[in-house]
Parts: structure tokens; sequence; C-alpha cells
């Protein structure tokens, strides 16, 4: 997916991203807080930290399923 995307895509992403973090109260600088709330919704789904940081950097995007549960912790 990220591949995809140009830099200022995967930007605007993290973006988005860190400003939902912070409207749920989330530090959007904080990969484990992050990791922690995605472990919560994912039913017991692993990522690494460095996943999320990498997704909080805009490096790289979760892929779809993912996404999804991203999306659930952003409301």
């Amino acid at each position: 997916m990220a591949a995809h995307l140009t830099f200022k895509e995967r930007d605007a992403f993290t973006q988005r991203l860190k400003s939902s973090l912070k409207n749920r109260g989330l530090n959007p600088n904080s990969p484990t807080q992050l990791l922690r709330a995605f472990q919560q919704q994912s039913g017991g789904l692993q990522v690494s930290q460095s996943t999320v940081h990498k997704w909080l950097s805009g490096d790289s995007l979760p892929d779809s399923h993912n996404m999804e549960i991203v999306a659930k912790i952003c409301d």
C-alpha cells in the first residue's frame, strides 16, 4: 500500500493519525501508547513497537487489516 503513495500522501496520513490520537487522549508521539491501544483493539494480533513507530513517522502505513484496527482506535 505505502509503496504506491507519495511522501506527501504518507505525511498527510501521519498527520491525520496523530491528530486523531490526540483527540482520543493519546500522545501522538508515543509508539508505546498506540501499541497498547492496538493490542487492546486487535484481539491478540501482535505488531512490533518499531512497526508502530514507522506508522507514526510516515515510513510505512498499516496493511488493510491493521488499518481497520487503527481506525477503531481513532474512532
